[in-house]
């Protein structure tokens, strides 16, 4: 594979952000140059801020404004604490408290111009994740396949909106040598909006599926919103598993390359999963292991593999650092309580990555109890009912044999299934686990999945301290 490199040069000798002193690049000046208004004092500042409780002295508060919140009454906590400035939209908020202010039209805006700012001075190479599944995932994967080689700063947790892209970007210390960017969407025109702030060199889009189809309406408005990363990226790397974004990303992008298990530019000469569903692969003689699961997870290997191998990242070591990389918080865990196994992935879900869940149930285990947990899908609008009765479908036709569904999913199987015995119905979460403990065998498999706002890991400390009993 040929070394493709995008990294700048700007301030290349510039020392690393510390608390202790000032940013390498905030000064009054800048941000002004950044927000087209406000004080120009020549004097450095400590960095950017949007939490009152962890300011550091010198930061410039950024008073954001939501639903449940206005970080306006914070100004003087702000200033107690050592704000050298506020960025505000109510000047009468800022008025006698004697600290340097912005005005801006609206705050959570400038914030994305403050981060835009710093992104162009630090001047590297930025990867931006988009998709509607595995951007996680595949965040990490790429973030331990270049580990190795350079130093990297990537978005924690899913920090991936409007707040948190630009607070990602603003935290990139200057010694980084690439950011990996998560960037999410729930409404049209986000995924644009973001990219503008981050300016990504290399776009990469995990997956296409039906996700936020409340705000995004069908699966062509998905496609429409998540091919927005692509736009003047230097190169876009897309998965063969949807061909349709090949031609998408070569009309917006510089450079395009596939990846995948199958018919990609970038493709494993072997892979396959072991007996736990742990993913292997080999790519030119290079064997490893991810300690993920599932065969979905071998494809956005071979993603993060695509982008090493274009950044100049020798094959052993991003291999290397795949291999050894820690599994995301209940994104397919796998957990032992006893005899039974728990595939803890109830951090989010819909159609697409519940459909992928059962796949590595179907692949796991011989001749044990497989049983998958459901929750409901959130955000799917007005296709909610529909998706979930193809889920619950998809799920009668698995391996498993014992499928638990609730909230939504208790309708959906009445539903296409009203007479099952493998089934477990409940459309309350607290009537969960007297239904299923008489049904569930010590040694079982259990598949948990559900949306964020079910909050399925409720269930396993009663799950645990009943398989150890």
């Amino acid at each position: 594979m040929s070394a493709f490199s995008t990294a700048g040069t700007a301030f290349p000798a510039i020392p690393p952000v510390s608390p202790d002193r000032a940013h390498p690049y905030w000064t009054f000046e800048r941000v002004a140059d950044a927000l087209g208004t406000g004080p120009r004092i020549p004097r450095p500042l400590s960095g950017i801020s949007t939490d009152s409780r962890t300011i550091t002295r010198g930061d410039v508060f950024v008073a954001l404004v939501g639903e449940r919140f206005d970080a306006h009454d914070l100004l003087a906590g702000a200033r107690e604490a050592g704000a050298a400035a506020f960025v505000v939209s109510d000047a009468t908020k800022a008025a006698g408290l004697g600290v340097p202010t912005y005005v801006v039209p609206d705050t959570l805006v400038a914030l994305g111009h403050l981060a835009q700012a710093w992104r162009r001075a630090w001047g590297r190479s930025v990867i931006a994740v988009a998709g509607s599944n595995g951007k996680t995932s595949t965040k990490e994967l790429l973030k331990a396949a270049f580990a190795r080689t350079l130093t990297v700063h990537a978005t924690t947790g899913n920090l991936n909106n409007r707040i948190g892209v630009p607070l990602t970007l603003l935290a990139i210390p200057s010694e980084a040598e690439v950011a990996i960017i998560e960037v999410g969407t729930n409404t049209p025109g986000e995924v644009a909006l973001l990219r503008d702030i981050a300016e990504p060199d290399i776009a990469v889009l995990t997956s296409i599926g039906e996700e936020h189809l409340e705000g995004l309406g069908d699966l062509a408005g998905v496609l429409r919103e998540e091919s927005d990363i692509f736009d003047r990226a230097t190169l876009a790397i897309v998965p063969s598993a949807h061909p349709e974004l090949f031609g998408l990303a070569q009309a917006r992008a510089t450079t395009v390359l596939s990846a995948g298990l199958a018919d990609a530019t970038v493709t494993p000469t072997a892979w396959g999963l072991d007996p736990e569903g742990r993913p292997w692969l080999e790519v030119d003689g290079v064997h490893w292991t991810l300690p993920l699961r599932g065969a979905h997870q071998a494809a956005n290997a071979m993603l993060a593999i695509a982008a090493a191998g274009a950044c100049g990242v020798p094959l052993a070591d991003a291999a290397a650092g795949m291999a050894a990389m820690s599994v995301p918080s209940m994104r397919g865990e796998w957990e032992q309580h006893g005899q039974l196994v728990l595939i803890n992935d109830a951090y989010n879900a819909n159609p697409a990555s519940m459909r992928a869940a059962l796949d590595l149930l179907d692949r796991v285990g011989t001749g044990q109890q497989r049983v998958a947990i459901l929750g409901t899908m959130r955000e799917l609008g007005a296709q909610s009912a529909q998706q979930h009765r193809l889920v619950a479908s998809a799920a009668l036709a698995s391996t498993a044999n014992l499928l638990v569904g609730v909230g939504d999913f208790a309708s959906a199987f009445q539903e296409v299934a009203p007479s099952d015995p493998r089934v477990v119905a409940t459309p309350d979460f607290d009537a969960l686990w007297p239904l299923l403990a008489p049904r569930l065998e010590r040694n079982a498999i259990v598949l948990l999945k559900g949306s964020r706002g079910m909050r399925l890991e409720r269930l396993v400390p009663t799950l645990s301290t009943w398989a150890k009993a």
